[in-house]
């Protein structure tokens, strides 16, 4: 009675796998998400680039660095999608299946019997899902990076450290990436601080706003001095450079001048230098000083604006400032690098 259903139960027992492929954006990338339940980050791998990673490679999160096998990146919309499509596609099989053995069970039944007995099943009767329609991506990425490792092309939200294929940390994008970063954060203050006061009031806004500015001297002396550590790294048979060297303008124009013939005095302007100096003393007080001026301050600096005791006031045009310097000696040392690699 139920030999259609019977075969499609002994068929589908046999199936290991049902494909549900995958579609790629309009640009061509592919939908991941990291496996680290601590970071889930979203970001998209060009089709072809993913295709040339082996089964046997391990992919890394751009994000936190967090490695796994290539099959472990599926987005969890992704695998919520092919399940509804697994369990539709056995739903639609074993459907058809009991609607063919009620077919066959119907037409053999004899047609001058005073008992009648006829088969019927319910349900919605839809046909089979089409597996090979593909999961949709989403909406592109806004940043699109390329290796300079293993040319790689991928994308993100925000900002990557790592290339998934290759692992990769690239010194110079992540510091490309913090100063950009910075320019978001100085440029989003004013949005900021009107979301406070709304909230929680004039006072808490003020303290978010002031704190949001303050950041941004560290973290572009922090992004700096990683850079430079990077790029130094690069160069053979150079004197090994002491603890946050590069945090000091001094010390590390000296390093530079060793190892590549020129320090920042070479690639900055005396007034831009003596700027930075500034605030790079800045940035020390901030960090070990909560923002106080002492006389060690007023000393290395000769800052007039400010007196023994009193509290810096961190500006947008500090940020501005310190930016447009760091991306100037960060274009010079690349290249002076690169001179010397060749």
């Amino acid at each position: 009675m139920f030999e259609n259903l019977l075969k499609t139960l002994d068929q589908l027992s046999k199936t290991t796998a049902i494909s549900i492929p995958l579609a790629a954006d309009s640009k061509g990338y592919l939908d991941r998400e990291c496996p680290n339940e601590d970071c889930l980050f979203h970001f998209k791998v060009n089709e072809e680039d993913w295709g040339r990673v082996q089964d046997d490679t391990s992919v890394t999160c751009p994000m936190c660095g967090h490695k796994a096998h290539r099959k472990s990146w599926y987005t969890t919309q992704q695998v919520q999608q092919a399940k509804e499509r697994a369990i539709g596609s056995l739903q639609g099989a074993i459907n058809k299946a009991m609607r063919d053995d009620a077919r066959s069970f119907n037409s053999r039944q004899p047609r001058t019997s005073l008992v009648k007995i006829s088969m019927r099943v319910t349900g919605s009767g839809a046909a089979i899902p089409d597996i090979s329609v593909p999961i949709e991506a989403a909406e592109a990425m806004e940043m699109e990076i390329y290796c300079e490792q293993c040319s790689t092309k991928f994308a993100v939200v925000g900002a990557a450290f790592f290339c998934p294929a290759c692992g990769h940390n690239s010194a110079e994008r992540m510091f490309d990436d913090s100063l950009r970063k910075i320019k978001v954060k100085m440029s989003s203050v004013a949005i900021v601080r009107h979301a406070i006061e709304s909230a929680s009031g004039k006072d808490a806004a003020a303290v978010a706003a002031r704190s949001m500015l303050e950041s941004c001297l560290p973290d572009g002396v922090a992004a700096f001095q990683k850079h430079c550590e990077a790029l130094y790294a690069k160069l053979p048979a150079v004197r090994p450079a002491s603890f946050n060297a590069f945090q000091r303008l001094r010390d590390g124009s000296d390093l530079w001048k060793l190892a590549v013939g020129c320090g920042y005095e070479d690639w900055l302007t005396a007034d831009e230098l003596a700027r930075l100096s500034v605030l790079f003393q800045r940035r020390h007080l901030l960090a070990h000083a909560e923002g106080m001026v002492d006389s060690k301050y007023l000393s290395n600096t000769g800052d007039a604006t400010y007196r023994e005791g009193q509290r810096i006031v961190v500006t947008e045009r500090d940020i501005e400032d310190l930016s447009r310097s760091l991306e100037k000696l960060s274009a010079c040392i690349r290249l002076a690098v690169a001179a010397s690699l060749q």
